[in-house]
């Protein structure tokens, strides 16, 4: 069933009779904005970026499982997660896979020899986070080329991020307090399907996708690399007026609050890294952190780097060589400041413990 809604002015908001009952619910935001590219063109989420009461709307539809799938001519639709027959059709994401409540895409190794590997990567905000395509949101690529650098008997597991307004972060929300679970399962699940020991997988994110990483890694006791991680919502909210929709109720526990609760209630793997610079501007909420812990800080120096967005794309040489190692067992990683011109640095090198290492591949990584 569909319910469809004109909006004339957003100061009327609060007054309009939501149906929360229905699958799908069109929002005709045609009327709003100054000109015509604004009125047809921008879709509810962008709108609600710098409108409270637009924002307090999509917040609401978001904490009842509503999220938009298509926007044409002025109008948002929105389609319940729980109809996952119509958000499956309405989202486009037919082509991915659907397991524990979760989307999701697997890329097969390369080849199959030796012991089988699992990487998971989780998606970093999009490039177009209010972009009302799911698959453009949610499911934003990272990393595409990944498969070419890494142990070719390795399995590339990717996650969509369905949740909140642009993102859950892969973190409960009010809506779906199962989504954390869900994602430990869907490891586990794949893990026990490819017959791959834990201690052959290993969890990658970059900024929110870095979240993920390190809070999954934490709870699940697997190794992980995580790029400049998001772990306080701070200074999004404050700078850029909260473009992630953090603050307004989306979720009972801010990420500091989380991670804290974490460390205190988890036995922390000494195989969790995170990546992140000086110059980026949570520098110092990753500090306040992770500081003191078994968490491996790796602090890159480098001059290319001025903010947050830069840490992933000039860190790449040392995501691989962390992630390699992991993988080959190559080194024991401890924390420590590096240049990013320069990651030989990091390895402290001790004794092979596979045979699938040959001089060749240990070459083509720079580690002899």
């Amino acid at each position: 069933m569909t319910q469809s809604i004109i909006i004339h002015d957003t100061n009327d908001l609060g007054s309009i009779n939501i149906d929360l009952s229905q699958d799908i619910i069109e929002i005709d935001r045609s009327k709003i904005g100054d000109t015509d590219e604004e009125r047809n063109n921008y879709n509810l989420y962008a709108l609600a970026k710098n409108n409270k009461n637009v924002k307090d709307l999509v917040i609401k539809l978001a904490n009842n499982g509503f999220y938009i799938t298509e926007h044409k001519k002025g109008t948002s639709t929105f389609t319940n997660y729980r109809n996952k027959e119509e958000f499956i059709k309405r989202g486009g994401l037919k082509n991915l896979k659907f397991d524990c409540n979760l989307f999701y895409s697997v890329e097969e190794p390369k080849i199959n020899f030796g012991e089988n590997k699992l990487l998971v990567i989780f998606s970093s905000v999009s490039n177009f986070p209010y972009n009302a395509s799911i698959k453009t949101r949610n499911f934003f690529p990272i990393f595409k080329t990944i498969s070419k650098y890494i142990p070719e008997n390795t399995t590339i597991l990717r996650i969509a991020d369905i949740g909140g307004v642009v993102g859950s972060f892969y973190l409960n929300s009010q809506y779906d307090q199962k989504i954390e679970s869900n994602i430990q399962f869907l490891i586990e699940k794949i893990q026990k399907n490819l017959s791959i020991k834990k201690e052959n997988i290993v969890l990658y994110g970059a900024s929110k996708g870095g979240t993920a990483a390190t809070y999954h890694s934490i709870i699940g006791c697997y190794k992980c690399v995580a790029v400049d991680p998001i772990v306080s919502d701070i200074f999004h909210e404050e700078t850029y007026n909260d473009p992630h929709f953090t603050n307004g109720g989306i979720f009972k526990l801010s990420k500091q609050e989380l991670f804290s609760k974490a460390l205190k209630d988890y036995k922390i793997n000494s195989s969790i890294n995170i990546i992140y610079s000086h110059n980026s501007p949570i520098y110092k909420d990753i500090e306040d952190i992770f500081k003191g812990t078994k968490i491996n800080l790796i602090e890159v120096y480098h001059p290319h780097i001025k903010s947050h967005p830069d840490v992933g794309g000039k860190t790449i040489n040392i995501l691989l060589s962390m992630i390699n190692g992991l993988f080959y067992n190559l080194h024991k990683i401890e924390s420590k400041s590096v240049e990013g011109i320069s990651y030989s640095a990091i390895l402290n090198r001790v004794k092979l413990k596979t045979k699938i290492v040959t001089k060749q591949v240990l070459r083509k990584l720079n580690l002899i």
